[in-house]
């Protein structure tokens, strides 16, 4: 089944400068220079998005500005460390990107959104969710409402048919559904760029779940009277049944890792901008290990594939 609606690119008009999101703006994003809008026509509210220039500043006010109230000044120089050390990365990662997308893949709940939205303001990229693009694009307010009135099946279908025509662009940050991995095709599509998957301990997305309620999230959404315990039981079986999928990325970030050497105990003490910076560092391994010339798509799968099996 094909997606109620294609990606329009329409010209950003020229007054438009930077980053800016109009009123009752949608999930639409664009490549650089340009407004793309999901649904049947360009409306209001497309992110216009402007190039890299100035990416890392705002980079730097993104992860700054919020400490600068609440935290002292150890926190503060802190913030100001990782935001250098964002820009630093990412520069180098740039190098050897050549413009590629990335997508981030992982469990429901395991920050990919976030996440992704650091990268891609870091990078000067553009931010897809493909859930949002998928609500968009059938005229629907939530995946949850998808599931009810129609099934998953058909999300699966039009969320397929969203990063066929994402991976036809250039210069995105993909956040995508935690489902995302079942469908082999949508791997073809993600292939043509790179794929992070953040890999968080099932108690821990239980925990961030069972606070924030799964209304949301219509594979949980179940009655109990013990939320923890009803998300991890269900998480795990989603785990099992999607781990050799979530191998198949180019990159793993584990959180477990990062707290580690971090001297954290508990994965919950680490910040976006870690996962971030931490993912950045995974993307450099791999682009830097596996740059090779005029390598195709098929080259790519094939390397995934032959690393999983090594890893397994």
């Amino acid at each position: 089944m094909e997606a109620a609606s294609g990606l329009v690119i329409q010209p950003r008009p020229r007054a438009a400068a930077g980053v800016g999101v109009g009123a009752g703006a949608g999930p639409g994003v664009g490549r650089r220079g340009s407004v793309v809008c999901v649904g049947k026509r360009p409306g209001a509210g497309a992110l216009r998005v402007g190039g890299p220039a100035g990416a890392a500043a705002r980079a730097a006010r993104l992860v700054v500005a919020p400490l600068k109230a609440s935290r002292g000044h150890d926190s503060l120089h802190n913030s100001v460390d990782e935001a250098l050390l964002l820009k630093r990365k990412s520069e180098e990662v740039l190098f050897y990107l050549n413009e590629r997308c990335i997508y981030l893949v992982g469990m429901m709940g395991s920050g990919k959104s976030t996440v992704a939205k650091i990268l891609a303001e870091v990078l000067g990229y553009s931010f897809f969710d493909s859930d949002k693009l998928v609500e968009q694009a059938v005229g629907m307010p939530s995946v949850a409402q998808i599931f009810k009135v129609h099934s998953e099946a058909f999300f699966r279908d039009n969320e397929s048919s969203v990063l066929r025509d994402l991976s036809s662009m250039r210069r995105l940050v993909v956040a995508t559904g935690g489902g995302a991995v079942i469908r082999p095709v949508n791997w073809k599509y993600m292939k043509k760029g790179l794929s992070v998957w953040l890999d968080v301990p099932l108690d821990a997305l239980a925990r961030r779940i069972a606070q924030v309620g799964t209304a949301s999230r219509p594979l949980l959404d179940q009655p109990s009277s013990d939320p923890y315990t009803a998300a991890f039981s269900k998480l795990s079986m989603l785990a099992e049944q999607r781990g050799e999928a979530y191998a198949n990325a180019d990159a793993r970030v584990s959180l477990e890792e990062i707290a580690a050497k971090q001297g954290h105990d508990d994965v919950s003490k680490l910040t976006p901008t870690d996962i971030a910076i931490e993912a950045l560092l995974k993307i450099e391994n791999f682009v830097t290990e596996h740059s090779k010339p005029n390598s195709t798509v098929d080259d790519l799968i094939v390397d995934s594939q032959n690393r999983r099996k090594k890893a397994l």
